[in-house]
């Protein structure tokens, strides 16, 4: 059935719209939606999403499932976390991840400063670097980044303690503060507030001999405490262990893409069609781990990734990220095991002089290519949408 002419979907659209306002009419619609072959479906672009807003899609067979407030500014961040400060990149996702869950309900203030507030730092640090002011425009940038991550904090603790005038006084002075704001003008004064408290796990430089402290595991959730920060005394190369566990028989390709301090971008890859060794779990399915272990002797940052053959279900699983010191992270996470998303990136990470700021991401994009744009690691040639020159 083809489409129906440019003016003609033009002049229909604004009726359809209005029709479909009625939520009961809206259900019939969406259920003559799913009812409908799937080639005549609108094509939905779902590189970035988090492995649950896919499956919400994939399951209720809606074009917008509830998506939680605040996407569209992280998909920014994180596509521009090549050129952004690190600082700036952890401090503008913490601020995010002060955001409810999908399909809860939002303070309007703080939706105020995920969709509005923060967007406009943002923009208004991009043109000033394109002005070439970049020292004082980046030093502005933390400066008011570290004010909208207390000012949501506020609103966080404000709303727990159902505390009314605390809500109004916060969303006042945002008001008053960024009314003057145009993009290319970060002018802000006053003390920066303190950088957000990123919980830590004792991770100490290779070679040195200490025990593992009891609190030197960390479980991370992609939207319930995504972060972690591995500390350790001095500089030096990382040397980790990745470990992901998967069901027998699923064919998976486990990797990493690293940007490293003097600008190079490496990979590294292992898939488990080399595995044909059972774990001994003691329970009925059978498990296999597939391990890759790394060096990374200069990272700035890195992200790691799998990626299934489409055409499976969804399949659960968790990476475990361990140190050499014998600190870990449990990341739980998914292969959607949908076409349009086979490849997962679980977690991104940066070295900082604190540590090793690692996030549970769990982002579904297409390929290799869009996930490396999409986390914005350029400079890349390509044979094709899975393999970059090296």
């Amino acid at each position: 059935m083809p489409k129906p002419p440019r003016r003609l979907r033009e002049a229909i659209d604004p009726a359809v719209a209005e029709v479909i306002a009625d939520p009961r009419r809206r259900a019939v619609i969406e259920r003559a939606g799913r009812l409908m072959p799937a080639r005549y479906r609108p094509v939905v672009d779902v590189a970035g999403w988090t492995v649950d807003e896919l499956s919400a899609l994939t399951g209720r067979g809606e074009p917008d499932p509830p998506v939680r407030v605040g996407r569209d500014v992280v998909l920014r961040v994180n596509a521009a976390s090549g050129e952004l400060p690190v600082d700036a990149v952890l401090m503008s996702r913490a601020i995010a991840d002060t955001a409810p869950r999908a399909g809860e309900d939002i303070n309007p203030t703080l939706q105020d400063v995920l969709e509005r507030y923060l967007p406009e730092s943002l923009s208004a640090f991009e043109l000033s670097t394109r002005r070439g002011i970049n020292d004082s425009a980046e030093q502005l940038l933390l400066t008011q980044l570290r004010l909208l991550h207390t000012v949501a904090l506020n609103i966080d603790q404000a709303e727990t303690e159902h505390n009314e005038r605390d809500l109004q006084i916060q969303d006042r002075f945002l008001k008053e503060r960024f009314a003057s704001l145009t993009p290319g003008d970060l002018d802000l004064t006053g003390r920066a507030p303190a950088t957000p408290n990123v919980r830590s796990i004792d991770s100490p430089a290779r070679g040195r001999n200490k025990a593992v402290t009891p609190d030197a595991r960390a479980y991370l959730e992609p939207e319930r405490h995504p972060v972690v920060l591995f500390k350790r005394d001095g500089a030096g190369p990382w040397e980790v262990t990745l470990r992901l566990a998967l069901p027998k028989g699923h064919t998976t390709v486990l990797g990493m893409v690293e940007e490293t301090t003097t600008g190079a971008t490496l990979f590294a890859h292992r898939g488990s069609r080399r595995l044909t060794g059972r774990r001994q779990t003691g329970f009925k399915a059978a498990q296999v781990d597939l391990t890759m272990p790394l060096k990374l002797l200069s990272p700035r940052r890195f992200l790691l990734y799998a990626e299934s053959r489409p055409g499976r279900e969804r399949t659960d699983t968790v990476l475990f990220f361990r140190t050499d010191s014998g600190s870990q992270a449990e990341l739980r996470t998914a292969l959607s095991g949908d076409a349009r998303g086979p490849l997962t990136v679980i977690a991104s990470a940066y070295d900082t002089p604190d540590g090793l700021v690692l996030r549970n991401e769990s982002r579904v994009f297409p390929d290799l290519a869009a996930a490396c744009a999409g986390f914005g690691y350029g400079n890349i040639t390509w044979l094709d949408r899975h393999t970059p020159i090296v």
